[in-house]
């Protein structure tokens, strides 16, 4: 499937500019101009709307469930989530595996109080580029929904870093916005380039950002399924350290 043309705006007038119309009145045919609604109000209530839908895209989706049962967490397994703000499952997964280690970066998804109560998660220091923890500490690393809103030099940036922190041998998964296979599912990536830059969404609509975890240095990179969210098709992939 070819790029789509995420502009919503048009080119030519800035936002700033008042978009005016001639109409003949009928009353004498006189010539009237009928001001609308300033370009700047109409992206800033676009702006709400893509951004309302993309948050409940990604905080309500069926991806989770298979996402785990594709880690399969181990006993003793010393697990880090990653996950793109909204959207963080770390805590159900914790409560869903209590004999796993969880690992998380502090967000706003996160409740402090919940978070004391799981004796098997913890909250690092740091962030998706630069984690406060040693080379190798990591067996598994879930990656939820974390790369679409970054352009390609912060994707790469991210995955060179999650490998850094897994063990030799450690295991990546990633549930993210995949090539749409229908009409529909084009809309959360259209929100994704309104939202977060005509960049970060390019590579998923075509399905090549999978090529970054293969620059990152990863291998055995496989598609294990995808899943449609009505407004967005979810892939979850794996992919392992050498």
């Amino acid at each position: 499937m070819g790029s789509k043309n995420f502009g919503l705006m048009g080119r030519g007038k800035s936002n700033a500019d008042i978009c005016t119309q001639s109409v003949r009145s009928a009353p004498g045919n006189a010539s009237m101009r009928v001001t609308s609604i300033p370009r700047s109000l109409l992206a800033r209530s676009l702006k709400g709307i893509y951004e309302w839908g993309y948050r409940r895209t990604i905080s309500i989706g069926s991806w989770w469930e298979p996402l785990l049962q594709e880690a399969s967490p181990g006993l003793g397994e010393r697990i880090l989530e990653i996950s793109a703000e909204g959207c963080g499952a770390i805590e159900i997964f914790a409560r869903s595996c209590p004999t796993s280690h969880f690992f998380a970066l502090p967000s706003a998804d996160l409740n402090g109080a919940d978070v004391e109560k799981l004796s098997n998660l913890q909250l690092l220091h740091g962030n998706h580029f630069g984690i406060d923890c040693d080379a190798g500490s990591f067996d598994k690393v879930i990656c939820s929904l974390a790369l679409h809103p970054l352009p390609g030099d912060k994707k790469l940036a991210l995955l060179r870093e999650i490998k850094r922190v897994l063990r030799h041998g450690g295991k990546l998964y990633i549930a993210d916005f995949d090539q749409p296979l229908r009409p529909g599912e084009i809309y959360a990536l259209r929100g994704t380039g309104y939202l977060f830059g005509y960049d970060t969404a390019k590579t998923h609509t075509d399905g090549t950002w999978i090529n970054f975890i293969k620059q990152a240095g990863f291998v055995g990179i496989r598609r294990v399924a995808t899943y449609s969210e009505t407004v967005g098709r979810i892939a979850i992939v794996r992919g392992r350290r050498a």
